[in-house]
């Protein structure tokens, strides 16, 4: 069995994809977990907003490789600070046009967690 992608894993896979993100991780957010992996949300929102379908593509693969072999930690960032956050209606970016650059992984978790977030808030029975 693979070794689990933890903390420290995907800040080194990180480190090595896209050093630009982590040169945005201020030192206040260094260290925890959530805020670098918002850092990460943040730069692919900043895609989407811009219609740049390469850079969403290979965020999400990024991400679908990382979620593929996560600890359990880094699911949850995925999730929480991940997921939760993207808008899929950027400037330039329609939601289906976006939505389809998910992987099939991301696209169901995206799902699971908007109807765990809709039963959460009483959006269903």
């Amino acid at each position: 069995m693979a070794e689990l992608i933890d903390h420290r894993g995907f800040i080194k896979l990180l480190t090595e994809k896209f050093p630009s993100v982590v040169a945005e991780i201020d030192d206040c957010s260094q260290g925890l977990l959530h805020l670098e992996m918002g850092a990460f949300s943040r730069a692919t929102q900043a895609a989407i907003d811009t219609g740049d379908r390469d850079t969403v593509r290979r965020h999400f693969q990024f991400i679908d490789e990382i979620f593929s072999q996560a600890a359990p930690d880094v699911e949850n960032a995925i999730n929480v600070s991940y997921l939760e956050h993207l808008r899929f209606n950027g400037r330039k970016a329609t939601p289906t046009r976006t939505l389809e650059l998910l992987t099939p992984r991301l696209r169901v978790a995206l799902d699971d967690l908007e109807a765990y977030l809709d039963k959460f808030h009483g959006k269903v029975e």
